[in-house]
């Protein structure tokens, strides 16, 4: 994908949004917070304690390499689980299509299952040991200055398939305050979709959407959502080579966005 920055869009942008102010939705995980060593914790519980009902030991650091290699082809908390078990059989993926294939291999549980075992799993390492499960979500520095500077009055929503209350309490944690009401589990439907009906929802002309997953975003053709790519997420560097057309921000392209709505 081609690395567009868009730079007279930062140029004008103080100028473009004095006369309206757009709809800003961020996604969670991979843009606002690095969560990757509580979802490796809490799907190594849920997998090895929970699912197999073994003791899970020190997992080795080779586990967590590969976990890392595997996230970005999360779409939702069970995807946690399975990688654990990809790990455990000592499986690889190549790209999405063979993540995907993964869940249908003979004698996987479904994802429902997965996914009830990962969120228990988490609920019980945040109700036992809150801070600890707090210290393994880290907020991205650039991010943080960034959303501290934002004024109250700059609509500033939460998109993620994270549960909310997870999202809260590490937000509130790390002293960024987002009313409960903005932060919105997103399930079922396309991103895109989702936030084009939250922009007409509550009447913005236009929408920012900044993901780190390329599918929830690639192929965006409306006009009034503005789709870009975190590139500190959990992104592979191909789809940061890949002529596709879909903006990537750089953290500080970040931090000038975010700073365009004070303007």
């Amino acid at each position: 994908m081609e690395v567009l920055h868009d730079r007279e869009f930062y140029t004008n942008a103080a100028a473009r949004y004095s006369s309206h102010v757009p709809l800003l939705v961020l996604d969670f995980d991979g843009v606002i917070c690095d969560s990757v060593e509580e979802c490796f914790v809490s799907s190594w519980t849920a997998y090895y304690a929970l699912h197999r009902r073994l003791p899970g030991g020190e997992p080795p650091a080779s586990a967590r390499a590969e976990f890392r290699a595997m996230r970005p082809f999360v779409r939702s908390g069970e995807d946690f689980v399975l990688i654990q078990e990809l790990i455990a059989e000592g499986r690889s993926v190549r790209d999405q299509q063979d993540f995907d294939r993964a869940w249908a291999r003979p004698g996987t549980p479904s994802p429902d299952q997965f996914k009830e075992l990962f969120y228990r799993a988490r609920t019980d390492l945040l109700e036992k040991d809150r801070l600890a499960w707090l210290s393994l979500n880290r907020i991205y520095p650039h991010v943080s200055a960034a959303l501290s500077a934002l004024p109250p009055a700059v609509p500033l929503y939460i998109l993620s398939t994270k549960k909310p209350q997870f999202v809260s309490d590490t937000l509130r944690a790390n002293g960024i305050t987002v009313p409960e009401a903005h932060v919105l589990y997103s399930h079922g439907e396309p991103k895109l979709t989702t936030v084009e009906k939250l922009r007409e929802t509550l009447g913005y002309e236009e929408v920012i959407l900044v993901e780190d997953q390329i599918d929830a975003i690639r192929g965006n053709t409306n006009p009034r959502i503005r789709a870009y790519l975190a590139s500190w997420g959990y992104v592979q560097e191909s789809w940061l080579r890949e002529s596709s057309g879909v903006h990537v921000l750089s953290p500080d392209d970040f931090v000038e966005l975010v700073a365009a709505q004070t303007a």
